[in-house]
């Protein structure tokens, strides 16, 4: 198998393991952008009470077995390089550290919504925080956009 072969087919499967953990929920809708935006998957979250689209991006990254969040952290510094040096994000933005061996999914924050005060903003960060991707964390991830959105929106539309 070429390294062109192997290289695509990796990326399938992030895709495939990314679409399965999203899918646990029934509001996400993925696309997937990487050849327009550099952005892995574009995901809105649907929402028929919001006039607003919700947006969030994920970047897609793996590993051949499963690691440990810090060792995770370390072997991510690379790619947190590189998201500094691409543009400012105006959306949240995660990344999801797929194991390729054994089943492990790990997420951390690149473009991290915080609302403070009412006040939106994007954290975005220079070194990755790996935890666990779990259905609870994917749970509370959603909500925090959803937060952050219709913070968005009270500062936008008065």
């Amino acid at each position: 198998m070429t390294e062109e072969a192997r290289e695509r087919l990796i990326t399938e499967q992030l895709r495939a393991l990314a679409t399965v953990v999203l899918t646990r929920r029934d509001d996400l809708s993925i696309v997937d952008t990487r050849r327009d935006t550099g952005v892995d998957l574009h995901v809105t979250i649907e929402r028929e009470d919001k006039p607003m689209r919700l947006v969030f991006g994920i970047l897609l990254r793996s590993v051949p077995a499963p690691i440990a969040p810090d060792q995770a952290n370390k072997i991510l510094k690379p790619t947190m390089g590189q998201f500094q040096g691409l543009r400012k994000f105006t959306y949240p933005l995660c990344l999801f550290l797929f194991s390729l061996r054994e089943p492990q999914a790990l997420c951390s924050w690149l473009a991290e919504p915080t609302v403070n005060d009412g006040v939106p903003k994007l954290v975005h960060h220079d070194h990755a925080e790996c935890m666990l991707l779990t259905t609870e964390w994917l749970n509370e991830f959603v909500e925090r956009i959803v937060d952050w959105y219709d913070a968005v929106e009270t500062v936008l539309i008065a």
